[in-house]
């Protein structure tokens, strides 16, 4: 999820068609999807991190198998390898672990609303490096977001139960790190790389990181077991999120990344509407508040033309 603007870098928005806008549907309702069945396998006595593992080693084998049918196999270079390093410890690793982390704490709602600030900060860095202009427009936005997050996290009465406002903020903080994933990607992208070969690097540049960390800490899921609860939504999520990323890539190529970046309004409302499916949960009102502001700022944020992503994409 983290890396839809870098990957969308070098393409120029095309006409959508009705499948297009399907596919953006089927994206965000799937990410939605995998923010509850995340919270689901951790609520079933999966530890974060054996689940980060599971996830992405499933999520990496379906992009394989996909980067294996689509492109010829070719000899990794140094900078494909240094990028997928990299991307899979800010992109994928502590991205991932914090997601289980925060859903063994949160209403997965609230979990997506706080993943839901990565348009944001991927502006501010954007900005600050001089990769993109300040807009009187974006930046609005950015104070609305940050207006989300605040009430998300200040009002005693906005979560379920007191303390949790820390778990809100690992969430903000993987957005942030997806966000210096978004930057670096678009602007160091090796040259000659394909998409889906940079997006299965990055999973099993994470899957390095990922299994020393699970043995270490005796957390990894024993995959001869019996499978129950734990293994098979741990599996969907990955399913899920790999899937949507494949379709992703689809409709960039296709649609352009302005039009593919939409698919965070759908992101954000469908993880609070799997959440009060799949769990019953109900919010307060500053949840719904946030969630307003929040599309907002998301609205506010996204480029008018994809002339920045495009430029971005050019120095790699």
């Amino acid at each position: 999820m983290g890396t839809e603007l870098s990957a969308a870098g070098g393409f120029t928005d095309q006409r959508a068609t009705p499948l297009s806008y399907v596919l953006l549907l089927f994206m965000g309702v799937a990410w939605g999807l995998a923010i509850s069945l995340a919270k689901l396998a951790v609520s079933h006595g999966g530890h974060p991190v054996g689940l980060a593992l599971w996830q992405v080693c499933t999520s990496g084998i379906l992009l394989l198998i996909l980067s294996l049918i689509i492109k010829p196999r070719r000899r990794p270079n140094p900078g494909i390898l240094r990028f997928s390093l990299i991307c899979g410890a800010v992109g994928v690793t502590f991205p991932a672990i914090a997601l289980f982390w925060s859903a063994l704490y949160l209403p997965a709602g609230v979990v997506a609303l706080a993943f839901a600030s990565m348009p944001l900060f991927t502006y501010l860095l954007s900005v600050l490096f001089g990769v993109e202009q300040s807009e009187w427009r974006r930046l609005l936005g950015v104070v609305i977001g940050l207006s989300a997050i605040a009430l998300l996290v200040l009002p005693d009465e906005a979560l379920p139960e007191p303390g949790l406002a820390p778990w809100v903020l690992l969430g903000v903080a993987a957005s942030i790190s997806m966000s210096f994933e978004n930057f670096y990607a678009g602007g160091y992208r090796p040259p000659g790389s394909s998409s889906i070969h940079l997006s299965c690097g990055r999973q099993f540049g994470a899957i390095l990181y990922l299994t020393p960390l699970a043995l270490l800490t005796g957390t990894a899921i024993p995959l001869l077991e019996p499978w129950g609860v734990v293994q098979w939504a741990a599996t969907g999520a990955g399913v899920t999120a790999g899937a949507a990323y494949t379709v992703l890539l689809h409709v960039i190529r296709t649609s352009g990344p302005v039009f593919a970046s939409q698919t965070a309004y759908i992101i954000t409302i469908a993880g609070v509407g799997w959440g009060m499916i799949l769990f019953g949960e109900r919010h307060s009102v500053y949840i719904w508040i946030t969630l307003a502001l929040t599309l907002a700022a998301i609205a506010l944020i996204k480029p008018r033309q994809p002339s920045a992503v495009g430029r971005i994409d050019r120095s790699g």
